[in-house]
């Protein structure tokens, strides 16, 4: 990030709409002017009392020109100051939602390397830092350079120029309290801010991870770590409000003895009779005055300097390169077919040394379905991950239709395969919403036929609200059987050419686990039996074999390679680990080759309804996709 880019978000900002701030900075300089005329008026009504001359009528003139005066600095600050306000929140939304698009495009290993609240401190403490000066800093610094300019002029010319140099001379040691403080208060106000970050991602582990802390009886633990948070911010916070305050004490000391010089100063002169007594209550006005705009002016520069903090954390975001993107050239939009082909890939992360993957070719036409099993840390997920682009595999290696899949949109990549990960991520609000999550409006009949062949359908139809039911952060409402089967549903729904399901049937039954691989199979018979090329690829990631053995190919995954593969008949006469594997989970099981029973079936659940259910929610799909 270059230096300065986080001032050219705001500059960049005023300049878009600058007649708006033009016209509200120009009501609010309006208002401090006319106050400013004030003590020039007392001053010369102060003379023609001295000397005899004011009447009735002429005092009542003052007290209308004052309140006249009030009442135009009022309403103009007032409403200049709501337009100002207003351009500051306008900004507060457009940093949020440019934060927001900037956190979907950024790949997955940046979450690695950040924390979510240092992230949310960005969209929350950081953003409202840059409103604060863009709203309060320009209203209150116009207002109150403004007044100083105005102040000084008439103090300048209107008074006496002896006095006003008198009443100044403290005021130049300004310029040295913001060289020496400024940058203090800028770092303190980072490291603030970083703290604040910190104690936001122990609040979110903590609550995300409620059951293990109870399960573990660590309330004190955790309540002593979030402790040693909040004082850390509070000891950043103080270091911080010692620094400011000392800046914002130090301007009236300043101002003070500038008072004290002209009431000594001033005083001779009126004895020595070269200014009057009304200019010298003139003059100790117009010091009096100068208190307010300067002490406005330090706060300003408080605010400047918390802000400069924050302006770069947000433009060193924005400024991240997605590790991912769309390369340039032309690129296919076309919608995918779902042949799928993996030549030699081979894959490590990056600043890692050790391989992932190595060697790793296959092919997955469109209807088949491929197996993937592995030892934990076997390259399963990472293949996944690679098929996504949510990591760029190496040039030349992966295919699909065809086509490099670097020669392919991103948006068009991730739009024609549906994926199901490891941990069947939920968000915290309907099940509706959950499995309808492709669309911005749920189809609600669909949202069903789908949870019926997730074998989910009576379980969410027993919740209070149905599929109206609020599932809480993550699906803490739901069992882990439960959450799986939903985001499988989403996947149904979703209807992409290309199914990726990452060991997402680890939490239900054994007899639940048959019943949707045998209705995803119909699905897919189904799509055959319409059109070859409507049929939808499945790969299948899975530590349970009975989840794969009916997989055109199964790839068994060794240290990042495939030490095996072919058809569930192949392997177990190949006698080697998958036969293994096998013969120890079967074991615990009936008949894994057979089609599950009646009994097998979810309570509730009828055979021949989960079948016209798998006939309607094709037709549905082919419907849709019409």
């Amino acid at each position: 990030m270059k230096k300065g880019s986080g001032w050219r978000i705001v500059g960049s900002y005023l300049r878009r709409h600058w007649f708006t701030y033009l016209a509200g900075v120009a009501m609010v300089a309006s208002g401090s002017l006319f106050m400013a005329l004030i003590p020039r008026l007392l001053g010369r009504c102060t003379d023609r009392l001295r000397a005899g001359q004011l009447t009735a009528s002429e005092l009542a003139g003052v007290a209308g020109t004052l309140t006249l005066v009030s009442a135009i600095r009022v309403a103009a600050g007032w409403t200049g100051r709501i337009i100002v306000h207003r351009k500051g929140r306008l900004l507060t939304y457009q940093l949020r939602r440019d934060l927001f698009e900037k956190w979907g495009s950024l790949s997955p290993s940046y979450y690695h390397r950040h924390s979510v609240g240092d992230l949310l401190s960005h969209a929350l403490s950081d953003v409202e830092a840059v409103r604060e000066l863009t709203s309060m800093g320009i209203n209150v610094s116009v207002s109150g350079l403004a007044m100083l300019a105005t102040t000084i002029y008439l103090m300048a010319v209107h008074v006496d120029w002896r006095l006003s140099l008198a009443g100044l001379g403290p005021l130049l040691a300004i310029p040295v309290l913001v060289q020496r403080l400024g940058p203090r208060i800028k770092q303190q106000s980072h490291r603030s801010q970083e703290a604040l970050g910190a104690m936001a991602q122990t609040v979110e582990e903590v609550i995300g991870g409620i059951r293990a802390v109870k399960a573990f009886g660590t309330e004190e633990v955790v309540i002593g770590r979030f402790e040693a948070k909040v004082d850390g911010i509070f000891a950043e916070k103080m270091k911080f409000v010692r620094l400011s305050s000392l800046f914002g004490a130090l301007i009236p000391l300043l101002v003070n003895l500038g008072f004290i010089t002209v009431l000594g100063y001033g005083g001779f002169l009126v004895i020595a009779g070269e200014i009057t007594l009304g200019d010298f209550v003139a003059f100790t006005l117009y010091v009096a005055m100068l208190r307010q705009p300067l002490e406005q002016l330090g706060n300003v520069l408080n605010i400047v300097q918390r802000s400069s903090a924050s302006l770069n954390r947000i433009a060193t975001l924005l400024h991240v390169v997605p590790e991912v993107q769309d390369r340039y050239g032309t690129l296919s939009n076309k919608p995918l077919r779902g042949e799928l082909r993996v030549e030699n890939l081979s894959f490590r992360y990056p600043g890692s040394d050790r391989k992932v993957l190595t060697g790793i070719s296959f092919t997955v036409g469109p209807g088949q379905t491929l197996g993937i099993i592995g030892e934990m840390g076997s390259g399963k997920t990472t293949l996944a991950n690679l098929l996504l682009r949510l990591y760029d595999p190496p040039g030349g290696t992966v295919f699909l239709d065809g086509v490099d899949v670097f020669d392919i949109k991103l948006a068009r990549l991730r739009e024609g395969i549906a994926y199901v990960p490891q941990d069947g991520f939920l968000f915290s609000t309907t099940v509706l919403d959950n499995i309808g999550f492709a669309d911005e409006y749920p189809d609600l009949e669909l949202v069903e036929r789908c949870a019926r062949v997730t074998a989910v359908y009576d379980n969410i139809r027993a919740f209070p609200e149905g599929f109206a039911t609020e599932i809480g952060d993550r699906g803490v409402r739901l069992s882990g059987g439960q959450k799986q089967r939903i985001a499988i549903a989403r996947m149904i729904y979703k209807d992409a050419p290309i199914r990726i399901m990452d060991d997402s049937l680890s939490a239900v039954d054994t007899s639940t686990e048959r019943l949707i691989i045998r209705n995803l199979r119909e699905i897919a018979a189904l799509d055959r039996a319409a059109s070859e090329d409507g049929a939808r690829t499945t790969i299948i990631i899975s530590h349970r074999l009975s989840a794969v053995q009916h997989a055109d190919e199964i790839l068994v995954l060794k240290e990042g390679r495939v030490a095996e593969r072919g058809n569930h008949a192949f392997l177990m006469e190949l006698g080697g680990t998958y036969a293994g594997q096998w013969l120890m989970q079967s074991g615990a099981a009936d008949d894994a080759g057979s089609i599950p029973a009646d009994g097998d079936l979810e309570p509730g659940a009828d055979r021949e309804d989960l079948t016209g259910e798998l006939g309607a929610l094709e037709s549905g799909m082919t419907e849709d996709a019409a």
